[in-house]
């Protein structure tokens, strides 16, 4: 094995210790369970620490209570939820959810989740979403090896490393399954980066499906992965057509030039404040800043933050501003949302084109319609032609975004109210101010423009 690849094992493969300590938790945790009277079979250990697959510092644990199909999901519910409080008892826990609620908190050291699921005779015949999981683990560690094992943690790290990795929303990539299949399917790390290169959108990895059927189902999914265990599902169905392109430049590079920062992420050196001030000269960009809402689980909020960006930028556009592009980034205190616009600050006139000159009704609709007129009306293609002045608040990207804070404040429907609450406006000298800690490192990056690993 090459000494890159071995540097990269060394470093992100759970220690002796570590798995000793993981294993001796998880046959604890099964004695505790099965001494407790109910409804429940058996519990199934799943996830990448199940089948030796995870990286150094990933203390994630998942354990399935098994239940009868007979039970309803009532009982399924409020069984797996008794046994779950009775695990942690005397500690902390939070009530997650997935298609029915579950258990999940902290037992020593590991992040441990208790899971109630159906015992069905295949992945198809699901009665809830995670009753697949147990069948993924049986169908991995069939054809998983030691050497496997080692390939399968240089590619979940080398997605790390290139921030793609993960199907939540956060980083709408590849979940550590999706990679699990993917070198089961190309045998080594560096046979699946080379299949990545050459990566279109559409491609189908079908484990024996019919493709016209997945191509079908899964219509504009730049990457179609066929579940082995469910053919209905699409394991990639998180990947968004960013990060499917982010993976193909990577891996285009990597074996264009091999290198540690695809697996470790370049070292970002904090441009000095002199550097950012002169940049934002040459830039025209204003943000968002408000608090990460620490009363809602994070899985909940990152797609809410997408979408609240979205919703902002498209108020934006209506207001006639250019936008070049725009990010979030939070560190699950703060929230950051920037926009890099073609000018903060509009003209004054602003030229509106109305109907066809001879459309009586409506051009005698448009013309009598109140507004100060600066210039107009004229024809041009035919068309009726005004230029209006637009008003003062009309012409300022900050007093806009200050208008719009201010009536959606208490939205209920964001699903980030307190973020809303607490939002304010910064210009480019109150990002100046801001420029601190892992935003700083965030806003090298964004300023830079480059991707991690270039």
């Amino acid at each position: 094995m090459k000494p890159l690849y071995q540097s990269v094992l060394k470093k992100f493969t759970p220690a002796q210790r570590e798995l000793a300590l993981e294993k001796a938790l998880v046959e604890k945790i099964r004695e505790k369970i099965e001494n407790i009277e109910g409804k429940h079979s058996h519990i199934e250990w799943c996830g990448s620490s199940a089948r030796g697959t995870h990286l150094r510092g990933d203390r994630d644990i998942d354990l399935f209570v098994m239940f009868d199909q007979k039970i309803s999901d009532t009982e399924l519910e409020k069984e797996g939820l008794r046994i779950g409080k009775a695990v942690f008892r005397g500690k902390k826990w939070k009530k997650a959810y997935s298609q029915h609620p579950y258990i999940r908190g902290t037992l020593e050291g590991f992040d441990v989740e208790i899971v109630p699921s159906y015992i069905v005779e295949h992945g198809h015949l699901k009665k809830s979403a995670v009753d697949r999981t147990p069948f993924h683990n049986r169908w991995l560690l069939q054809r998983l090896n030691e050497k496997k094992q080692k390939e399968i943690r240089l590619l979940k790290q080398f997605m790390k490393g290139i921030n793609a990795y993960g199907a939540d929303l956060k980083n709408n990539a590849l979940p550590g399954y999706g990679i699990e299949l993917l070198v089961t399917t190309y045998g080594t790390f560096e046979n699946a980066i080379k299949q990545i290169a050459s990566w279109k959108p559409g491609k189908i990895i079908s484990f024996g499906a019919d493709e016209k059927i997945a191509k079908e189902n899964f219509k504009g999914a730049p990457l179609i992965l066929i579940d082995p265990v469910d053919e209905n599902r699409n394991v990639a169905s998180a990947l968004s057509l960013e990060q499917f392109e982010r993976m193909i430049l990577a891996a285009k590079l990597f074996l264009k030039k091999p290198s540690a920062k695809f697996f470790f992420g370049a070292k970002t050196e904090k441009w000095p404040k002199e550097k950012v001030e002169k940049m934002l000269k040459k830039t025209e960009i204003i943000s968002i800043k408000g608090k990460f809402p620490a009363t809602i689980l994070p899985d909940l909020i990152w797609g809410q933050l997408a979408r609240y960006e979205k919703k902002v930028s498209t108020h934006l556009k209506e207001k006639d501003f250019s936008i070049i592009r725009s990010a979030h980034w939070s560190d699950e205190k703060d929230v950051f949302f920037l926009f890099e616009l073609e000018a903060l600050e509009l003209q004054k006139a602003k030229k509106i084109t109305g109907p066809f000159a001879s459309d009586s009704e409506n051009a005698k609709r448009f013309l009598e319609k109140k507004r100060k007129i600066l210039s107009g009306p004229r024809v041009e293609n035919g068309r009726l032609v005004l230029e209006i002045e637009r008003k003062e608040e009309e012409t300022s990207a900050k007093k806009i975004l200050e208008k719009f804070l201010k009536k959606s404040k208490c939205e209920e429907k964001s699903g980030i109210r307190i973020c809303i609450k607490s939002a304010k406006v910064l210009a480019e000298k109150d990002l100046l101010r801001e420029y601190k800690g892992k935003f700083a490192e965030y806003f090298t990056l964004y300023l830079g423009g480059k991707e991690v690993f270039e």
